[in-house]
């Protein structure tokens, strides 16, 4: 759980440094499967170079639809928008990463 809020804290302050720039939440996307690569780590789990690709494909495909956005949208708005990006940003690291925690704690163990 510490780590999920630390790379939550880690996603929330590169929000709020590029929360004017559009286009940077793919910095997110890139902490977001460098945590997950560190979640299986922790938890002794498989994860191949085939599952990290398809995984970093797949997080991708979803901030686009889900987080990318309601981000740009919001990076429009001064301040009420850019202060709400860093709160969205924020909740989609950590419950992916309670998602991903979960995940490889229920039985994922190399063999």
């Amino acid at each position: 759980m510490k780590l999920i809020l630390l790379y939550t804290l880690i996603a929330g302050v590169i929000s709020a440094l590029t929360a004017p720039i559009p286009g940077t939440s793919l910095l997110l996307t890139g902490l977001e499967v460098y945590m997950i690569v560190h979640l299986s780590k922790i938890h002794d789990a498989k994860l191949g170079i085939e599952e990290i690709g398809i995984s970093a494909i797949a997080l991708y495909g979803l901030s686009t639809v889900l987080k990318d956005a309601a981000l740009e949208v919001l990076t429009f708005v001064p301040l009420i928008g850019w202060v709400a990006e860093v709160i969205v940003a924020m909740l989609f690291v950590f419950f992916l990463g309670m998602l991903a925690n979960l995940y490889f704690g229920k039985g994922t163990k190399k063999t």
